[in-house]
């Protein structure tokens, strides 16, 4: 297991990771969702060892990442930016990565190129970002790593790309147990394939639990006000959202029972219906509200 316990990480005098745990389990993705400058790059360079944490640890199956080559050879990492030896071709790089990881295959680089068509030839210098993203993320699934940590890496890519990325990330999982942490603002992307999700909001931990019980502490719905609705409905203190086109109001609500159905009923409400919850609305509605 990948293990992050009661991480602090400061800029100077500026802290912004504020006691943040979260596990990632073989065979799970576990997404990281926040909004910008949440912490979650910064978490992300502490759980690959690229920064050094000020407390707390961060291991893989008990072991520290920070300044330890065995545990860091046992995670791939794709960055939201990736840069390479512009003067080098893709070609040159799979030889480089050949030399330097022990697991890593070859064949395999060269299956997913047959998905992903980079022109293995070409300087890296000459190819476009979402070409390097396809290019990191071949060479880190190619090294057959434990664990995958993904930082934004659909940035750049077109959306069959991204389909075939999403693809290839569940294969990899099925296939082989990878545990998988994945931070990106695409969360219809993510909601197809994580199996659980950490929120982080100002560098805390908000929300940590499986997905589908993040969406149903959340309940979506829609009910028709034939005769108009009491402007009560937008008392009622569990209702987190209100929107309405014409005698069709949606609700997004907290908690949602029996009791806050009967409320809806005595402000007018006739035929209601509960409807999916995305993960974006989750997000959004928590973000608004937590301004609020």
């Amino acid at each position: 297991m990948l293990s992050v316990k009661d991480v602090h990480k400061s800029y100077e005098k500026s802290e912004v990771l504020h006691g943040v745990s979260l596990n990632v389990n073989p065979g799970e993705i576990h997404g990281l969702i926040g909004e910008n400058s949440a912490g979650k790059t910064t978490l992300i360079k502490c759980i690959v060892g690229i920064y050094r944490t000020d407390a707390g640890t961060i291991t893989v199956d008990e072991k520290p990442v920070f300044d330890n080559p065995d545990a860091k050879r046992r995670i791939g990492y794709v960055a939201d930016y990736n840069e390479y030896f512009s003067f080098y071709s893709a070609k040159r790089m799979v030889a480089l990565y050949n030399d330097f990881y022990p697991k890593f295959d070859v064949d395999k680089f060269n299956a997913l190129n047959e998905i992903f068509t980079l022109p293995l030839e070409k300087n890296i210098s000459s190819l476009s970002k979402g070409q390097k993203m396809r290019l990191a993320i071949m060479l880190e699934i190619a090294k057959k790593p434990e664990y995958l940590i993904l930082d934004e890496p659909t940035s750049g890519l077109d959306p069959s790309a991204k389909k075939a990325f999403y693809k290839l990330l569940t294969e990899e999982v099925d296939e082989n147990g990878t545990g998988v942490l994945i931070s990106s603002h695409n969360l219809d992307g993510l909601e197809k394939v994580c199996d659980s999700v950490t929120m982080i909001h100002a560098g805390k931990v908000e929300k940590q639990m499986n997905l589908e019980a993040l969406k149903e502490e959340l309940t979506k719905i829609h009910a028709i006000f034939e005769n108009g609705a009491s402007p009560e409905i937008y008392r009622i203190s569990n209702v987190l959202q209100v929107s309405n086109v014409g005698s069709i109001y949606t609700f997004i609500i907290q908690n949602y029972n029996d009791e806050t159905e009967a409320v809806l009923k005595q402000c007018g409400a006739g035929f209601i219906e509960n409807v999916p919850l995305s993960l974006e609305e989750v997000f959004v509605t928590l973000e608004k509200n937590r301004k609020e």
